[in-house]
C-alpha cells in the first residue's frame, strides 16, 4: 500500500465532496438576495494512479497531498484537470422541492 493509499482519498471521493460542498453553498444561500449559479467547475488535483491486483483489481486515482510526487511499486503520479459541467437539461430542486 502506497503512501497516498494509506491515508488518503480517492478521487471519487473528492468530486463527491465538492458536490455535496458546493450543494451546502447553495443551501445557505436560500434567503440571500443574490445568489451564485454553477454552470461548471473547474478542478486540478496531482493523483498517484495505481494498479489493483487484488480483489475486484482495476484502476485506482489517489488525491496527493501538496509537496508529495513519488513514484513506487505500480503506481505513477500525475496532474491531471477536470471540467465539470452541469448538463443544460439538468434540474434541480431546492429543500422544499421548487424545482429550477
Amino acid at each position: 500500500m502506497t503512501e497516498a493509499q494509506e491515508g488518503g482519498l480517492q478521487l471519487s471521493q473528492m468530486i463527491s465532496a465538492l458536490r455535496d460542498e458546493l450543494e451546502q453553498a447553495q443551501l445557505n444561500s436560500e434567503e440571500a438576495d443574490l445568489r451564485f449559479g454553477i454552470s461548471g467547475v473547474e478542478l486540478e488535483a496531482t493523483v498517484q494512479v495505481s494498479k489493483e491486483w487484488e480483489g475486484r483489481g482495476g484502476v485506482k486515482f489517489w488525491v496527493i497531498e501538496a509537496g508529495g510526487s513519488r513514484t513506487q511499486g505500480n503506481s505513477t503520479s500525475q496532474r491531471i484537470k477536470l471540467d465539470l459541467t452541469v448538463p443544460k437539461d439538468t434540474r434541480i430542486a431546492d429543500p422544499k422541492g421548487n424545482v429550477q
